[in-house]
């Protein structure tokens, strides 16, 4: 598996009792041998409201920090449950932690050691050790720390007494016994934290765009917990990065995040190869997770299979909606006279891992509907493309415009340093690549001229200009128009979500909260109302530009990309490959009104 960007946690298993004492449960291979704690879970749910917590020694003779928390909702009581694997508390010995449990119920010296199966001179000194670890003064001090603390000890030997407690009546040995409805008042306490799992590329073709995703989910767990968490529930974020060419790192991830019992998930751009498996594997533990990839067989799973994928969310347009943006924008910059093309001809080179007939059928179908001859669709993979090869096929077809679809920074390059050195004044017309922090640097004037769109990013607004601020204070860096904001978007989605639900883990609430509400962030707009639940994107999906993210086309001007589409958002206006730097030909800012090819 890939390495993980924190101390490796403490062992954590989850499960979940909803209103029809159903157990939904991503770590069954525990609770198979640890049978009481369902019990637990379940006879739970006929006490008050609240949290309850305690210790239990396990069947494999580990210690656990067992928290139930026990919700009212509007469907019934919904009970979650967390053993989370812990040293003992003040050090104490197993045995140490039998008699303060038996202390701390008002038990005597004579009763403990009947309870215990030890001799009476022998509980007196237990006793003696712990006053002294705990640094209580009597026996009085030592039971109401326990109490304070939560810190009582089960299974607990013996029919008696226990019964008295919550804990007790909880983790009584047998289901058929009665419940005791006591008529205490709700249970107070910490909340446990809320856990979220992260799955980000390893560095390597798309390190770059990799850090930006780290960091910007980082800004969003830290802003979190300032303000005390999620419903005062801390966020621990459990990152893992992976190799993007394993499978088997991907889906270990993904398998590692399931048994630590994570509330959600998030997806970086991990390698198309292997996607569909960590989304359906996911799947099966079914806490929402979040991804913004654009292949369409992804979303196509999802719609086809909405009974197991449900829980899946793109927060971004499908790559198909780049295609119909490369002939609407070249079709707004010919009819406003700000391009003169010598030809009608395109070429699009497109990733061999998305192509499909359908996809192909669909370019040139639209391409010729607004008069254009798609000269060649040719097919490319991710990595090492034979440019050579491929930049000469380009040429010898000489079309007025070219577009290269791919998602990593070298190639790209490779590409426009093979096109440039050859004179080419073909229109380069790329995708999503230079939302990647200080890419014109990089490309050292390679770039310069370059059209390039993306489905998801920055504005430019208050909303995204405070989350850009924020990155720059926090790293001293730049974080591009892309990944960063979308990461940190994603985090707090999520935590609106579990704001609104109020049990994080309640994923069917949760999901319920995501699919239903509209969320504005650093990159926009956010409402899954997509096909196979994806965020809208405007114009391709809805004119309610309030409802989707922009479709926003760039021009590299003087080493910086501009916005020049919508016009709604364009602060700059195009240049016609071979002007240099003068003021555009065109008719004024932006190409007038977005309308969809």
């Amino acid at each position: 598996m890939g390495k993980r960007l924190e101390a490796e946690p403490a062992f954590r298993a989850r499960l979940t009792v909803d209103a029809a004492q159903r157990v939904h449960t991503g770590a069954a291979a525990f609770f198979a041998g640890e049978r009481s704690l369902v019990g637990h879970a379940r006879r739970a749910a006929e006490e008050s409201p609240g949290v309850l917590r305690y210790y239990w020694r396990g069947a494999d003779r580990h210690l656990y920090r067992v928290t139930i928390e026990v919700s009212g909702t509007e469907r019934g009581t919904v009970t979650g449950l967390e053993a989370q694997r812990c040293e003992p508390p003040w050090g104490l010995t197993q045995r140490e932690h039998e008699v303060l449990t038996c202390v701390a119920v008002g038990m005597t010296n004579p009763e403990t050691a009947a309870r215990v199966g030890c001799g009476t001179r022998t509980v007196g000194t237990h006793v003696e050790h712990v006053l002294a670890k705990l640094g209580a003064p009597t026996r009085a001090a030592a039971a109401a720390l326990a109490v304070a603390e939560d810190a009582l000890l089960a299974p607990f030997p013996g029919p008696d007494g226990f019964e008295l407690t919550a804990v007790g009546r909880v983790t009584r040995d047998g289901a058929d016994l009665p419940v005791p409805r006591a008529p205490s008042a709700a249970r107070g306490g910490a909340r446990r934290p809320i856990r979220l799992g992260a799955i980000y590329p390893l560095d390597g073709p798309r390190r770059f765009d990799a850090l930006a995703m780290r960091r910007g989910a980082a800004i969003a767990v830290e802003e979190l917990n300032a303000r005390g968490g999620v419903g005062g529930r801390r966020v621990d974020h459990l990152a893992i990065e992976v190799s993007g060419d394993a499978d088997g790192d991907l889906l270990d991830a993904v398998e590692y995040l399931r048994s630590h019992d994570v509330d959600a998930i998030t997806l970086g751009n991990v390698s198309p190869r292997h996607h569909l498996g960590a989304i359906t594997l996911a799947a099966e533990y079914r806490a929402p997770l979040m991804h913004s990839m654009v292949a369409p067989v992804i979303t196509e799973h999802v719609h086809d299979n909405p009974g197991v994928l449900g829980q899946t969310f793109q927060v971004c347009a499908t790559e198909t909606a780049y295609l119909s943006g490369f002939v609407r924008t070249l079709d707004l910059l010919t009819r406003s006279g700000q391009w003169r093309p010598d030809n009608r001809r395109l070429v699009a080179l497109l990733r061999a891992d998305g192509h499909d007939a359908a996809q192909a059928y669909g370019l040139d179908r639209l391409a010729g509907a607004h008069g254009w001859d798609l000269a060649a669709m040719m097919p490319i993979p991710d990595t090492r493309v034979p440019w050579p090869e491929v930049v000469a096929s380009v040429r010898a077809l000489d079309p007025a415009a070219v577009l290269v679809c791919t998602y990593v920074e070298d190639e790209l390059r490779r590409f426009l340093q093979e096109l440039r050195g050859g004179g080419s004044r073909t229109l380069v017309y790329t995708v999503w690549t230079p939302t990647i922090p200080r890419f014109e640097e990089r490309m050292e004037g390679l770039a310069e001229g370059l059209l390039w769109s993306t489905v998801i990013g920055t504005y430019g607004d208050p909303v995204s200009t405070r989350f850009m601020q924020r990155y720059r204070h926090a790293y001293g860096d730049e974080p591009g128009s892309g990944s960063a904001a979308i990461h940190y978007d994603m985090i707090h989605m999520l935590a609106g979500a579990w704001s609104a639900v109020g049990r994080p883990w309640d994923f069917g609430a949760v999901v319920r909260s995501l699919r239903e509400g509209v969320h504005r962030g650093a990159a926009g707009p956010y409402y899954f109302g997509g096909r196979g639940q994806r965020a809208l994107v405007y114009p391709d999906d809805t004119a309610d530009a309030s409802l989707a993210h922009a479709h926003l086309v760039h021009q590299v001007q003087d080493g910086r990309s501009r916005v020049i589409m919508p016009a709604e958002l364009a602060r700059d206006t195009f240049r016609s490959p071979g002007l240099g730097a003068g003021p555009a030909r065109g008719t004024g800012p932006g190409l007038g009104a977005v309308g969809q090819p």
